[in-house]
């Protein structure tokens, strides 16, 4: 796990939340009647359980995930594409490792995706774009490796995969991949990634003048009505981890001047423009 990834997960708005309630659950039961040790702990009590009502218990977090998740929606793909390129993410390197079996998270949507795209264009290069195959610190499996064990055994033809594995972030992912594959004027290549996650994904291939179809994969967002996932707290603290994540990503990649777009909308149409696809 890298240091960014350690700090936001001890950092991450649920945390916060349940902390900040823990902290003032302590005072309360520590301070002096009357106190200030007291007031603080009453005061914090109020705000972390008020944080996780709002954000567990009510449906909150599927409201500010669903505008990233719908942000780009389903593409019109052309008859022919030169190329698929898989984002990592969804791969589970320590779990794979210790079952023998390729494991990977709640965004293993990518990959059936990806999958079902291949099948639909036999002739289409897959490339997968993520961290080494083995980690260097460890020197255990990395998420390449978990990839190609499961790109590698169903069935595809060992010629269409390529596999880049320099990538720590998602415009490294763009960029790496670009490098990598040299895409053509005029070729046609699709991205596939969670949609949570295609805003910021958009924003970096852009950013490096690489216009590829996003296609979103691994949906989670649900604002139908209520459902038997409404009140589920964890999952809704979850959700909103992944979609604040989301949100400050593209605010980070802005202001450092990785990406050209807060915000990158979709073309007017939602057809891929085989003129724009200059790389």
């Amino acid at each position: 796990m890298s240091l960014r990834w350690l700090i936001w997960s001890l950092l991450s708005p649920s945390q916060i939340l349940l902390g900040i309630a823990i902290v003032g659950g302590l005072l309360l039961a520590v301070g002096r009647q009357g106190g200030r040790a007291r007031d603080v702990g009453r005061v914090l009590c109020i705000l972390g359980g008020t944080g996780l009502f709002v954000f567990g218990f009510l449906p909150t977090s599927h409201f500010i995930a669903h505008a990233l998740e719908t942000r780009f929606p389903q593409p019109k793909l052309p008859d022919h594409i030169t190329g698929i390129v898989l984002l990592s993410g969804a791969e589970r390197p320590a779990a794979t490792e210790a079952y023998g079996e390729p494991q990977f998270s709640s965004a293993a949507g990518r990959y059936t995706t990806t999958l079902r795209l291949a099948a639909r264009y036999p002739d289409a290069r897959i490339v997968f774009t993520g961290g080494p195959a083995v980690d260097p610190d460890t020197g255990k499996e990395g998420q390449t490796a978990v990839a190609h064990r499961m790109l590698s055994s169903i069935g595809i033809d060992p010629a269409r995969l390529t596999f880049e594995e320099r990538s720590t972030d998602t415009c490294d992912n763009a960029s790496n991949t670009k490098a990598l594959v040299q895409p053509r004027a005029g070729e046609t290549w699709v991205v596939v990634t969670s949609a949570m996650h295609m805003p910021r994904t958009v924003a970096c291939f852009r950013a490096i003048e690489w216009e590829v179809i996003p296609q979103p994969a691994d949906y989670h967002s649900d604002v139908s009505g209520v459902t038997t996932r409404t009140f589920q707290i964890a999952d809704n603290l979850a959700l909103l981890d992944t979609a604040l994540h989301e949100w400050v990503g593209l605010v980070y990649y802005r202001l450092s001047g990785r990406t050209r777009e807060l915000w990158p909308a979709p073309s007017t149409d939602g057809a891929f423009d085989p003129s724009r696809a200059s790389p």
